[in-house]
Parts: structure tokens; sequence; C-alpha cells
């Protein structure tokens, strides 16, 4: 073989083996930036779908609240009108008992002034019977009213319940797509850091970090106490859990004082600063519930823990202090988040912002 001949060979196969990687290298990129967009699209969903449920959970806890002030309403207006039935019994006893005529009155009178007086105490005596009678009759009717209502509402509650079914159901799988989008993600990044490796040190770097973020964001289901969990963002804030499906759900007709981020049983919640935590069991509507009181003097309340992890104590950003669940009144497992500025009787702000550029 010849020289030439030689030198054409060693060329044709070093372009046959850079080719290669170049062409695996495009075709990953491609699949990696529709993994990136699958995830977005998949995230959005799920927010989506967790904003449609807490609005339905909102109504039904609205519509709970109603049917309880109705009931309410029900007793006082009985027991209303049955004052009035005794009343109206009574005068109607007395005036059986004691039958009278303006003649009657008259003649067993000592004289002409106290029988005008006798004969107009009468007249108001037969009007107040009279009112009493058409209260009676008002306080019925709106006794009525009410209990239409009640069956109203009571109807509602249960068309709303079977939707807050319907949705949490599709709750459940749009965060199952999430995971799933996650999981493709990091399959692609894993394909585009080994071919980098070979070509782009700082292409490398970069993948390898961005995987690390994405690793981050997942949900997180075990810790002990003292553990650190990685913060997503850089900065003085850190999410409470990782992977929640939420929407800006704070105020509203209800006056939902936090924010409700959807997550399985069992996820991982940290403290989101620096400060110190203490629990309170069984409180409530919040179920387990934490007050991490921080050194930026807020506190900031978890409710709905299925378990507390360690006991009261001083605690790092990041620290976990326990495990979501649904204890309380929570119709689907989530972590209810409150920020109450000053302290722990402070008033709430709306913790959606904080949450955001927080990148939970």
């Amino acid at each position: 073989m010849t020289v030439a001949r030689r030198v054409l060979l060693v060329l044709l196969t070093f372009l046959c083996v850079s080719a290669s990687p170049l062409a695996a290298g495009a075709t990953t990129s491609d699949d990696l930036a529709t993994a990136r967009e699958n995830l977005t699209q998949a995230e959005a969903a799920a927010d989506e779908t967790a904003a449609a449920f807490s609005a339905a959970d909102h109504k039904l806890e609205q519509t709970r609240t109603d049917i309880a002030n109705l009931k309410q309403s029900i007793v006082v207006t009985k027991a209303r009108a049955a004052e009035l039935r005794v009343y109206a019994r009574q005068r109607a006893v007395f005036a059986y008992t004691h039958p009278s005529n303006s003649l009657e009155t008259l003649v067993d009178s000592k004289g002409a002034v106290d029988a005008a007086r006798r004969e107009h105490l009468l007249d108001q005596a037969n009007q107040t019977d009279n009112d009493v009678v058409k209260r009676l009759a008002a306080v019925n009717d709106q006794l009525k009213s009410q209990q239409d209502d009640l069956e109203q509402q009571e109807h509602q509650q249960q068309a709303i319940s079977d939707q807050l079914n319907v949705k949490l159901t599709a709750l459940q799988a749009k965060q199952a797509e999430v995971q799933q989008a996650v999981d493709d993600l990091q399959h692609q990044l894993d394909a585009e850091i080994a071919i980098a490796q070979f070509a782009d040190a700082k292409a490398k770097a970069e993948l390898e970090a961005e995987r690390a973020a994405l690793a981050a964001r997942q949900v997180v289901s075990t810790g002990n106490a003292g553990q650190i969990v990685p913060t997503v963002v850089p900065g003085p804030f850190q999410c409470p859990v990782q992977g929640a499906a939420y929407s800006d759900d704070y105020g509203g007709p209800t006056g939902h004082p936090g924010i409700d981020m959807f997550v399985p049983i069992g996820t991982t919640a940290v403290a989101v600063k620096a400060g110190s935590v203490h629990f309170a069991p069984n409180e409530g509507a919040g179920g387990n519930a934490a007050y991490l009181d921080a050194v930026d003097g807020n506190t900031y309340y978890y409710a709905h823990f299925s378990q507390f992890v360690g006991a009261d104590r001083t605690v790092a950003k990041g620290e976990v202090i326990g495990l979501t669940g649904m204890t309380g009144n929570a119709t689907a497992p989530h972590l209810h988040f409150e920020v109450r500025l000053g302290d722990v009787n402070g008033p709430t702000t709306d913790p959606y912002p904080t949450l955001k550029s927080a990148g939970c």
C-alpha cells in the first residue's frame, strides 16, 4: 500500500469516527430541548390543575361554613317560633276564659274614665295578639326559607365534593406526568453529558449543573433530624417542599391565609430559613402543625404534617422538620404554608411571589 493510500485511509477513518458523535450530539441535543419543553408544559399543566382543585376546595369549605351558619340560624328561628307559639297559645286561652265586650266592660267599671282605660287596654291586647300572629307567620315563612336554602346548600356541597374527587384524580395524573418528564429529562441530560465529555468541558459542566438542579427539585421522601436538603436557587429563602404543584390561592372569598402546595404524603418539608421550630400536634384544622420563628423576625407556618422530624429545636435553612400529609382539615395530601409578619400572631402575607422566586 502506497503512502498516499495509507494517508487517505487514515483520514476516512477519522472522519467516520468523528462524524458519529457529532450526529449523535445533534440528535440528543434536539431530544434534550424537547425534554425540557415537555417538563415545562407538564409543570404548567400540574399548576393549572392544582389551581382548579384549590378553587373547588375553597368553594367546598365556604359551602360548609354557609351550611353551619344556616343551621345555627335555623336553631335561633325555631326557638323564636316556639316562643311566639307559646305566647299565642296563652293569649288564646286567656281570651277564651275571659270573654268580654264593651258593654260588660262599661257595666263592671266604676266610672267612665275607668271604662275607657279598660277599653284602651283591651284594644292594645287585641292588637298585640294580632301582631304576635303576624310575627309567628313571618317567622314560620323565614324558617321554611332557611330550610329550603339548607337543602339546596347540601345538594351543592355534594356536587362540589364529587367535582373535587374528579379534580384530585386529574391532579394526581398531572403530578405523575411531571415526574415522568423529570425522568425523561434526566436521561437526556445523561446522554448529552456523556457526549460532551469528549468534546466540550464547559458544556459538560453546564449540563451537570442543570442535572444537579433538576435532582434538587424532585420530591424528597426521606429525611432525618439535622439533615440539610440543598436549595435549588441560591438565596436567603428555600422552598419548604420540592416538586409541588400549586397556584396563588392566597386570600379569595374564603380569606385563605396561605398557599396549598400539593405533594405526595411523606414528602420532606424543610425550614425555609434559619430559626427555631416548635411543633403543635393535632392543632385543629391544621392538624399536625409546625411554627418556624425565623431569624428574619417572621413566623412561617406549616400545616397537615403526617409526621414531625425531630423535636422543638434551633434549625438551619434547609433542615428537615417534617413529612407532609393530610392531617386536620385536608381533602388531599398537601402542605399548607403561611408567612406571618413580625411573629406568630402577625398578619399574613401572600407567599406566592417568594415561592416562585425561589424556584419552588
